[in-house]
């Protein structure tokens, strides 16, 4: 592969790396507040079989571990399962979610581990059941370790992102029963201690943000997806199929407001979201360009990495669908499960967890 040189800084702003192959090399762009890359994306962790769709992530600050899930939609003969990975990029599965009663599946997405030490992981039946169906499953541990599970709450149609944020947990639900429409839920540790919280299919009143994702170039409805928050304690998420991005702010009383924050048609696609609370720049996959934008909380946005298709066998991007930062190094984990109009063309045998060294 031919490298272009480095550029020189563009009057205290950006600097760019170009690579200069056309296709699957790639570009990066950086950004004014010390974010940069060393390099481009290397290979972490290639799974075996047993974690076919590489899925949402989260650190554990207190072991330095990074959760991924796993819900092996592209070979459901293995069931959906919660994978670790260590300081070292050693893997490990860390836990088997137990199966829907009806569906007979366990469907892992987006998790965060709560202010219990327990972690809630995003049970997504969509799937498999179109009838809200899908779940928020908690893993309880001790010592970090986990010795049981139960449904904190039902009646999601697909549940997607998770997030903590002091005494409440925040769901994505990417469709509702109209196939334009998402949103956002808000739910207290105080009722989940009551039992399962029982969600209503429409009109609920823990739903606290509602979006409409427009007519666009994939013609893909999906909505709300990653979310993620920043040092201010705002919310963000975005949508999957017009890639808008919004933000949402929440009072003492949980009443939440939200605007549109990013309409570019040049930002497509928004899957996983996190923010680095060091920075407060927020990082969001984009699945159908192979990228990893990023933003700021005003709404400046720019493109991080982007490269064409792969297998990701290399450590470039393939079909990315989340990152977390852990030390110096953020993590990106690739779905590789094709939808019409996206960069990634097809599902290989390669399920990966890309890294990037930065520098912060």
């Amino acid at each position: 592969m031919r490298m272009v040189s480095k550029l020189a800084s563009i009057t205290g702003a950006m600097v760019v790396l170009a690579l200069a192959n056309a296709g699957a090399q790639g570009q990066y762009i950086g950004d004014e507040k010390g974010v940069t890359l060393a390099d481009k994306p290397k290979l972490a962790v290639a799974f075996p079989d047993f974690g076919n769709t590489p899925d949402g992530m989260t650190l554990d600050d207190k072991t330095g571990d990074i959760f991924l899930a796993s819900p092996n939609f592209n070979d459901p003969s293995y069931p959906g399962m919660i994978l670790k990975i260590d300081k070292k990029n050693n893997y490990s599965i860390y836990y088997v979610p137990p199966v829907h009663p009806e569906t007979k599946r366990g469907c892992p997405m987006g998790m965060d581990i709560g202010p219990d030490d327990n972690l809630y992981v995003a049970d997504n039946q969509y799937f498999a059941d179109k009838n809200h169906k899908s779940r928020l499953m908690r893993i309880i541990r001790k010592n970090g370790k986990p010795i049981d599970c139960d449904v904190a709450v039902d009646g999601f149609n697909l549940a997607n992102a998770v997030l903590w944020m002091d005494d409440a947990v925040y769901v994505s639900d990417t469709f509702f029963d109209k196939s334009c429409e998402s949103g956002v839920f808000r739910i207290t540790m105080e009722e989940m201690k009551k039992g399962t919280v029982h969600l209503k299919p429409t009109d609920d009143p823990h739903l606290i943000a509602k979006f409409t994702t427009v007519p666009n170039h994939r013609k893909d409805t999906a909505g709300s997806d990653g979310l993620t928050r920043d040092s201010k304690k705002n919310i963000y998420t975005g949508n999957f199929g017009d890639g808008v991005i919004s933000k949402i702010t929440v009072d003492a009383n949980g009443k939440a407001t939200s605007k549109i924050l990013i309409n570019d048609p040049k930002l497509s696609c928004a899957d996983g979201m996190f923010c680095d609370l060091k920075t407060d720049i927020i990082y969001v996959t984009d699945s159908e360009k192979n990228a990893i934008h990023a933003f700021t909380p005003e709404g400046k946005w720019w493109t991080f990495w982007k490269n064409g298709d792969t297998d990701g066998s290399d450590g470039l991007l393939d079909q990315p669908c989340e990152v977390v930062i852990r030390g110096k190094e953020m993590y990106c984990a690739c779905f590789d499960m094709s939808f019409p109009g996206l960069t990634n063309q097809k599902y290989d045998k390669w399920h990966t967890v890309s890294v990037f060294k930065i520098k912060r």
